[in-house]
């Protein structure tokens, strides 16, 4: 929501205003809200391609949302989505952590969002690297041996505390799992509505739909409206465009 309310030009009053009562609830109005930052930035499509490829999938990652059903009652966990090596001081003599940073928008949110693997094991998430010029293949090649680094480690940890923990299931297990179904990158562009169509046609698409996302698995509604809505886009773009080489000539 800062993100968007910052960057995008989002409409501030068409964000949430209460708490959800279930998952459910919670991913749909995510879904949502990727439709409306789509509609109301002007400058987020390039041509009547790019509107149409973003129209799809917004609209089929809505369908993947409605039908996402994962701990939808509960419980909910404490989630800071900022918690990564950059924000974490270390002793440089003990290698203990000291201090752990910016925990402004940590929040209450749906458990599998904890049960992923770490977005930062390279450092940055696939969203940073995408906007560094590099493709998906490209993290995920790399990305997939850190993960079992560490994995492996996190196996030693649990297997230490086994005896404490017995009856409870793995983190280990709960991560490899989210990584080998998706789940992964379902709650990743859940989150990142400046970069789900990207992840949507690396991943999402692949995993739900066999790579064949197109505009014949929307309904007849959202067909029936996409012409439109490409109409708009391109209306919007030209109106951003004049506005900014006003604004370059001043």
């Amino acid at each position: 929501m800062n993100e968007l309310a910052t960057s995008a030009g989002y409409p501030i009053d068409q964000f949430p205003s209460k708490p959800f009562a279930s998952a459910n609830e919670y991913f749909q109005a995510l879904a949502d809200l990727h439709l409306i930052h789509l509609r109301t930035q002007r400058n987020l499509v390039t041509n009547p391609e790019d509107a149409r490829r973003r129209y799809v999938a917004r609209h089929l990652f809505a369908k993947l949302a409605a039908g996402n059903h994962v701990n939808d009652d509960g419980p909910f966990k404490l989630f800071c989505d900022d918690l990564r090596p950059a924000n974490i001081l270390v002793d440089k003599k003990t290698l203990r952590i000291t201090a752990v940073l910016d925990f402004e928008f940590t929040n209450v949110m749906p458990a599998q969002f904890a049960h992923d693997p770490p977005w930062w094991l390279l450092l940055v998430g696939p969203d940073m690297w995408i906007e560094r010029g590099h493709t998906m293949e490209e993290f995920v090649s790399l990305y997939q041996p850190r993960l079992e680094q560490f994995l492996h480690a996190l196996e030693q940890i649990e297997g230490e505390t086994d005896r404490a923990q017995r009856g409870t299931q793995r983190l280990s297990s709960l991560m490899r799992d989210s990584w080998l179904n998706g789940d992964f990158w379902f709650n990743f562009a859940a989150r990142k509505s400046l970069d789900v169509d990207a992840i949507f046609y690396s991943q999402l698409d692949r995993i739900n739909f066999g790579s064949n996302a197109s505009i014949d698995l929307l309904d007849d509604e959202e067909r029936a409206r996409i012409e439109s809505f490409v109409q708009m886009k391109m209306e919007q773009k030209e109106a951003y465009d004049e506005q900014l080489a006003l604004l370059q000539g001043c």
